[in-house]
């Protein structure tokens, strides 16, 4: 009964889906709701296969995050002594990518999406912290009576800076690399394939 009634339904769409400004609200909610019936997801019935490109994208995305903790205590280090160069991540997601493989997936896709781009965002801005840290300041002091003392230092050995140490934020961004790479990696499991 629920295969000759999901059956039923798409066979309705085939006309509209050969035509896609005929795809109609009722059409929808028919085979959605067919889809339902059968225990299958609403959209799986609607669905065609995800969008390759994004589907390269986070798998890449994903070994990239993958690296970098593997190379954990370089990324570390790097960050820490303020190497050139150093304590790179790789390019987020755009939310629309997610958006554009969420109408494949599961229900739960969405929210691991949600979840990386908070870890990720948390990791960029922690390593923009332990740079800031390590970046050169001049503070100049000056005592009555006595010349203008400059005095060249980092930032968060500057007084009053409120900065922590480079090496805490450096640790601090790991650990949100591997909360986007496990909430990356939660995601891939929900999309569509």
């Amino acid at each position: 009964m629920k295969l000759s009634l999901l059956i039923g339904s798409l066979l309705g769409m085939s006309s509209a889906l050969s035509n896609p400004t005929a795809l109609s609200r009722r059409t929808a909610v028919q085979t959605s709701a067919a889809a339902a019936f059968a225990g299958l997801s609403p959209l799986s019935a609607l669905a065609a296969s995800p969008p390759a490109k994004e589907v390269a994208l986070v798998k890449s995305t994903a070994a990239s995050l993958k690296e970098v903790l593997d190379n954990k205590e370089a990324f570390i280090a790097d960050l820490a002594t303020g190497k050139e160069g150093g304590g790179k991540l790789p390019a987020a997601i755009p939310f629309t990518s997610f958006q554009k493989l969420e109408a494949t997936a599961d229900p739960e896709f969405m929210e691991a999406a949600i979840d990386y781009a908070e870890a990720f965002r948390g990791a960029k801005d922690l390593v923009k912290l332990a740079r800031l840290a390590k970046s050169k300041v001049v503070v100049s002091t000056k005592e009555q009576g006595k010349p203008r003392k400059d005095e060249e230092m980092s930032y968060a050995d500057a007084p009053g800076s409120g900065l922590a140490s480079a090496e805490e934020y450096a640790k601090r961004a790991a650990d949100e690399v591997l909360g986007a790479s496990v909430a990356l990696e939660a995601a891939m499991k929900f999309m569509g394939s």
